[in-house]
C-alpha cells in the first residue's frame, strides 16, 4: 500500500470516526471539581447493526438493574483495587459527588451512560466491571453457595499516591458465583450478564463494553411429523448449581457418585409442549443452564409419547441423552463442556420406542443474529514491507505473519537482545499499549518487561500522521510474547479499530515449575531448583503421579519416555502447560527419564529425571524389656507371651513412607495404644502393648494398618500392612529353689543366675547325689524333660523340683541342659544350663628347688622325692587345690621329720574351697628317712581324697 492510498483511506476513516464519536449526547453539566468523564456504550453482544431474523430474543437482550464496579490501578496491568460502585438510576448530581448514580439512555438493545469517577492520586487506570440483571441490591456467592462480598472495601492512597490500604482486590471480586440454583427453579429472563472495560482517566474517555450472559441456552429441533416423537417434558441432570460471573474455574466433581456431588443438581422440568410451536421444528430458548465441565457428564431427560409405526398408538417414552459429541475419527462420544453465552442446539433426527438419535450443535447466540460492522480503515495502518524499511530496517526480527493484524514477529538478536524502530500511519496521533498474547480468553498473563517501547515521535506528512516508536528487547529467550496495540487516538474507545503486532521471544527449552495445583499424589516430591533439569521422586504405585507447570510458548511435545510411565497434558493456561506424570505400569517402573521438547524446535528439550520409591510399610519391634514378644517376618505375626509381658509393656513401630492409619486397635487380651503419631521427620508411628485388665478371649487378632499413600478417589492403592497378634502358650519360668535343706551343702555357694527366667544357669559339683532345687512355674501345665545322669522330681505340692546327680559317669559334657516344656505347646520352653564342677583335689609341684625334687605317681598317690643333700638351703613348693575345700593333718604329720615348713609357708591343716594352698618346705634333718604322708580329705562327699607322700631320696637309694 502506497502513501497516496493511505491518505485517501485516512480521509474516509476520519469521516467514519467522527460519526462514531457523535453517538453520545452532550453530557451537560460537568462536576464542579473538574473531575474526569467516562462515556460508556453497552450492548448485549457488541454488534452495531441488527437484522430482521433475530437469534436472541428481546428478553434475552434485556439490560436492567445495571451496576458498575470501578477498580483502580497505578498501571494498565494492575493490580486493581475496588474504588466505588455506580448504580443505574437518577441523573448524576454534581452538587453531591458522593452519590454515584447515573442515568442511562436506551437505544434498542444498547445502553449508554456517563460516569464521573472519584479518582485517587496515583491510580489513573480504571477497570469497569459491569453486572446487569442481578437485582437492585446484587448479591454474590462462592461456589459452595455461601454469600460473599457483603461489603466491598475501598482502596485508599497516601498523599504521594502510594497505596495506603488495598481494600477489595479485583481477583477477590472476580471469584464470585451466582446464587446456587435449587432443583425446582428454572433460569429465566432477564439473564444475568457481565462485562468489563478499561480506560485511563484523561479528560474524556470512551469505553465500549460488551455484556455477555453467564449461562448457556438450549434450542430443540424436533418435528413430530418426521420423528413420531412428541416431547412433553425435558430437563437436565447433573447440571451445575451456579455459574462464575467472571469465568472463575469450576471445581471438578468427585470421580465417585456424580448423583450426590454437591456441585451438581437436577434442573427443574420444562413443560416443553406448552411452548408455542413446540414439536413442529426448531424451538428456540427451550431452557437455560449454567456452564459445566465435561467431567460432569450432564445429560438431558426427554419424556413424551412416541407414535408406534406398527400400531399407530402413542406410547409413553423416556430417553436419556448425553450432552456429548463424537469427534471425527473418534471411537466413541465425548461429553461436551458447556460454555457461558453459547447456544446449543439438539437436532433430533430419528426416534424409535427405545432409542433417540440426534446431534448437538454449538451455534452463535447474538442479539441481532448478525455481524459486527465497523469502519476498518479507522485503524492505524501497518504494512510490514513499509514499516520496516530504510536505515531502520531491523536485522533482529523474523516475520511469522505479515498479512493482517495481528502481525507476528520473532526477535532474533544475539542472546535475545536487540532493538528496532517501527513507524505507524493514521488519521491522528497513535499511542502504543502493551498487552499479553493470550491463547484463551480466561488466561490472565502480565505483559512481560522484556520488551520496552520508547515515547513516540510524531510527524504529519500530507495530512497523514506518522508515529515512530523505538523498541528494544533484552533476554528475550523463552519469554511470554507481547502484544503491542497501536491505537488511533480518534478511535481509542473501540478495540476493533486497533492494529496489533505480536512480538515473540526466541525459542527455549521447556521450563519447569511446581504445579500451582499441587505436587501430585501423596508422598511424591518434585525438585525444580534447576528449572531446566527437573527431578521427581515417585512411589512405585499404579496411577501414582506428580504435577508440573511447564512453560513453553510454542507448545510441548513429549519425547522419549522410560517404560512404566506416561506424561499427559491436563491443563493449559496461556503458555503454561500443566503435565501429569504418572506410573502406568508399576511392574515396569524404575529410575528413568522423560524428555519434554519445544514443539516449535524439538532440538530444544528438557529431561525430567524420575527416581522410584518403594511404597511398602514395615514392622519393627523396638522396646521389649521382658522379652515378651517375637516378630515372625514370614507370617507377619507378632507372638506375645502374656506371662512374660506381665505388668510390663512392649513397643513396636510401623514404618510408613507417607503416613499410617488404622480403623481399630482392639484386642481382647492386650491393650494397644498409639504412643507416637506418624510424622514426616521420623516416618513411623509407635504403638505400645500392655496386658489387658480383663481378658475375654485369646484368639488371634489381625491389625490392618492402612498405607498413607492410598488415595481411593484416584485409584492409587498402596500396600498396607497386616500384623497378626498371636498369644503364645505360656513359657515355663525358672527360679532358684528356696528349700535350702534339699541342697547339697557343697553346692550352696556355687554360681547361679536366674535373671532370665527362660534361660537360667547354675553350677553343680559333678558327683553322685550332688543336688540342687529349682522352682518352675507356668500359666499352663508344664514338665521337665528327663536328662541323662540326673533325677528330677517334684517336691510334693510345691512348684519346686530337686535336680540330683544319679549317675555322674553319664554326665560326659562340661554342661547339661535341663528343659522345661509347656505340655500343650512343646515349643514353649525354659532351660536350666548346669555347668559341672569337678570336686577332685589336685596337687602340683610348682617349684622343684632347681630340679632337686622329682614327682611320681604310685597307686594314685603323688610322691615327691627330695634330694636332701642338695636342698639344704633351697626350699621347694607344691600347691593343693580342692574345689570344695579339704582337711589335712599337716602340722602333726610334719612334726620331727626330715622336712619342715619354711618360714614363708602358707599351707596349713585346711585347704579353702576353690583356693590353692601353697606349701613351702625346707630341709630339717637329712638323716631322717621316714616318709611323710599327707592325706587331703575332700570336704565334698564322694569327691575323692588325695594323698601326698614326701620321701627322702636317701631312703629310696638304700640297699
Amino acid at each position: 500500500m502506497n502513501v497516496k492510498s493511505l491518505i485517501a483511506l485516512f480521509a474516509f476513516a476520519g469521516f467514519a470516526a467522527s460519526c462514531s464519536n457523535s453517538d453520545f449526547d452532550e453530557p451537560g453539566i460537568h462536576p464542579i471539581d473538574g473531575r474526569a468523564e467516562i462515556q460508556i456504550a453497552f450492548s448485549g453482544t457488541g454488534e452495531s447493526q441488527e437484522y430482521t431474523r433475530a437469534i436472541a430474543s428481546e428478553s434475552e437482550n434485556k439490560i436492567e438493574q445495571l451496576h458498575i464496579y470501578l477498580f483502580a490501578a497505578a498501571a494498565q496491568t494492575g493490580p486493581f483495587y475496588y474504588l466505588e460502585t455506580w448504580t443505574e438510576g437518577t441523573d448524576y448530581d454534581p452538587a453531591n459527588p458522593g452519590t454515584t448514580n447515573f442515568k442511562i439512555q436506551d437505544t434498542g438493545t444498547s445502553k449508554k451512560g456517563i460516569l464521573y469517577p472519584n479518582e485517587l492520586k496515583g491510580l489513573p487506570w480504571i477497570k469497569l466491571l459491569c453486572v446487569a440483571n442481578n437485582g437492585t441490591a446484587p448479591k454474590f456467592y462462592d461456589e459452595a453457595g455461601t454469600q460473599t462480598l457483603g461489603t466491598l472495601t475501598k482502596v485508599t492512597t497516601n498523599a504521594d499516591g502510594t497505596i495506603a490500604a488495598a481494600g477489595t482486590t479485583e481477583a477477590e471480586f472476580k471469584a464470585a458465583f451466582t446464587e446456587a440454583n435449587a432443583d425446582a427453579t428454572l433460569i429465566e429472563t432477564p439473564l444475568l450478564m457481565t462485562g468489563e472495560g478499561i480506560t485511563k482517566i484523561s479528560g474524556v474517555s470512551k469505553v465500549d463494553i460488551s455484556l455477555k450472559r453467564v449461562m448457556s441456552r438450549f434450542d430443540i429441533v424436533n418435528d413430530k411429523a418426521k420423528t413420531n416423537l412428541t416431547i412433553q417434558d425435558i430437563y437436565m441432570v447433573q447440571g451445575r448449581k451456579s455459574a462464575p460471573l467472571w469465568g472463575a474455574p469450576l471445581t471438578p466433581v468427585d470421580a465417585g457418585d456424580l448423583t450426590t456431588d454437591p456441585h451438581l443438581a437436577k434442573y427443574a422440568n420444562v413443560d416443553f409442549d406448552q411452548i408455542p410451536g413446540a414439536n413442529t421444528g426448531e424451538t428456540a430458548s427451550a431452557f437455560y443452564t449454567y456452564p459445566n465441565l465435561a467431567t460432569d457428564q450432564s445429560y438431558l431427560v426427554i419424556k413424551g409419547t412416541y407414535k408406534s409405526p406398527a400400531t399407530g398408538k402413542q406410547e409413553p417414552v423416556e430417553y436419556h441423552v448425553d450432552v456429548a459429541r463424537t469427534p471425527d475419527g473418534a471411537p466413541k462420544a465425548e461429553f461436551i463442556k458447556l460454555l457461558a453465552n453459547n447456544r446449543y442446539k439438539l437436532r433430533i433426527s430419528d426416534v424409535t420406542s427405545s432409542n433417540i438419535m440426534g446431534t448437538f450443535e454449538v451455534v452463535d447466540w447474538t442479539s441481532g443474529g448478525g455481524i459486527i460492522v465497523k469502519p476498518g480503515n479507522d485503524s492505524p495502518v501497518f504494512v510490514a514491507a513499509e514499516a520496516f524499511t530504510g536505515t531502520n530496517a531491523p536485522t533482529e526480527l523474523t516475520a511469522l505473519n505479515t498479512d493482517a493484524s495481528p502481525y507476528n514477529y520473532e526477535v532474533t538478536g544475539t542472546d535475545g537482545t536487540g532493538s528496532f524502530t517501527i513507524e505507524i500511519g493514521a488519521t491522528g496521533k497513535v499511542r502504543a499499549e502493551k498487552d499479553a498474547v493470550q491463547t484463551r480468553v480466561e488466561d490472565v498473563v502480565t505483559p512481560q518487561s522484556w520488551l520496552v517501547i520508547s515515547e513516540p515521535a510524531f510527524e504529519e506528512r500530507d495530512g497523514v500522521w506518522y508515529t515512530k516508536f523505538d523498541i528494544s528487547y533484552t533476554d528475550a529467550v523463552g519469554v511470554s510474547p507481547v502484544a503491542v496495540h497501536f491505537i488511533n487516538e480518534a478511535a481509542s474507545y473501540d478495540p476493533a479499530l486497533w492494529t496489533t503486532v505480536n512480538f515473540y521471544g526466541q525459542k527455549n527449552v521447556p521450563v519447569f515449575a511446581a504445579a500451582a495445583t499441587g505436587t501430585g499424589s501423596k508422598g511424591n516430591t518434585v525438585n525444580v531448583d534447576d528449572v531446566k533439569a527437573p527431578a521427581a521422586t515417585i512411589f512405585k504405585l499404579k496411577n501414582s503421579y506428580v504435577l508440573f507447570d511447564v512453560t513453553c510458548v510454542e507448545g510441548i511435545t513429549v519425547g522419549t519416555t522410560t517404560a512404566g510411565y506416561k506424561a499427559e497434558e491436563i491443563a493449559v493456561n496461556g503458555f503454561v502447560h500443566t503435565y501429569k506424570v504418572s506410573v502406568s505400569d508399576e511392574s515396569a517402573a524404575a529410575n528413568g527419564t522423560i524428555v519434554f521438547q519445544n514443539a516449535g524446535d524439538t532440538s530444544k528439550e528438557t529431561t525430567l529425571t524420575l527416581t522410584v520409591a518403594e511404597p511398602k510399610m514395615t514392622f519393627e519391634k523396638s522396646t521389649d524389656t521382658n522379652n515378651a514378644a517375637t516378630w515372625d517376618e514370614g507370617s507377619s505375626m507378632l507372638k506375645i507371651d502374656l506371662d512374660a509381658l506381665g505388668e510390663g509393656t512392649c513397643d513396636f513401630k510401623i514404618n510408613a513412607p507417607a503416613g499410617v492409619s488404622i480403623a481399630s486397635l482392639a484386642c481382647p487380651w492386650v491393650k494397644i495404644t498409639e504412643t507416637a503419631e506418624w510424622n514426616d521427620t521420623d516416618k513411623f508411628a509407635t504403638y505400645t502393648i500392655a496386658k489387658a485388665t480383663s481378658i475375654t478371649g485369646t484368639g488371634d487378632v489381625t491389625l490392618n494398618f492402612v498405607n498413607g499413600l492410598t488415595e481411593t478417589g484416584k485409584d492409587i492403592n498402596a500396600p498396607g500392612l497386616d500384623v497378626k497378634l498371636h498369644k503364645e502358650a505360656g513359657k515355663p519360668s525358672l527360679e532358684a529353689g528356696t528349700t535350702v535343706a534339699s541342697w547339697s551343702t557343697f553346692n550352696k555357694g556355687l554360681d547361679k543366675d536366674f535373671s532370665n527366667a527362660a534361660a537360667a544357669t547354675i553350677t553343680m559339683y559333678k558327683v553322685a547325689d550332688s543336688q540342687i532345687t529349682v522352682k518352675m512355674t507356668c500359666g499352663e501345665a508344664a514338665a521337665f524333660e528327663t536328662a541323662t545322669g540326673l533325677t528330677i522330681e517334684k517336691m510334693g505340692a510345691t512348684d519346686e523340683y530337686t535336680v540330683k546327680v544319679s549317675d555322674a559317669s553319664q554326665l560326659s559334657g562340661a554342661t547339661t541342659v535341663v528343659t522345661a516344656k509347656n505340655s500343650g505347646d512343646e515349643t514353649r520352653t525354659a532351660t536350666l544350663t548346669i555347668t559341672w564342677k569337678d570336686p577332685a583335689i589336685t596337687v602340683e609341684l610348682t617349684d622343684a628347688a632347681s630340679g632337686n625334687v622329682t614327682e611320681s605317681i604310685e597307686d594314685g598317690k603323688t610322691i615327691y622325692t627330695v634330694d636332701v643333700d642338695a636342698i639344704s638351703t633351697t626350699p621347694f613348693v607344691f600347691t593343693v587345690t580342692a574345689p570344695g575345700g579339704a582337711n589335712v593333718g599337716f602340722t602333726t604329720a610334719m612334726a620331727n621329720q626330715f622336712l619342715t615348713a619354711n618360714a614363708g609357708n602358707a599351707g596349713g591343716d585346711t585347704v579353702a574351697a576353690g583356693t590353692a594352698a601353697v606349701y613351702t618346705l625346707e630341709l630339717s634333718d637329712g638323716s631322717k628317712t621316714d616318709d611323710i604322708t599327707l592325706v587331703f580329705t575332700n570336704v565334698v562327699t564322694g569327691g575323692g581324697d588325695k594323698t601326698v607322700i614326701l620321701r627322702n631320696k636317701n631312703k629310696s637309694a638304700a640297699p
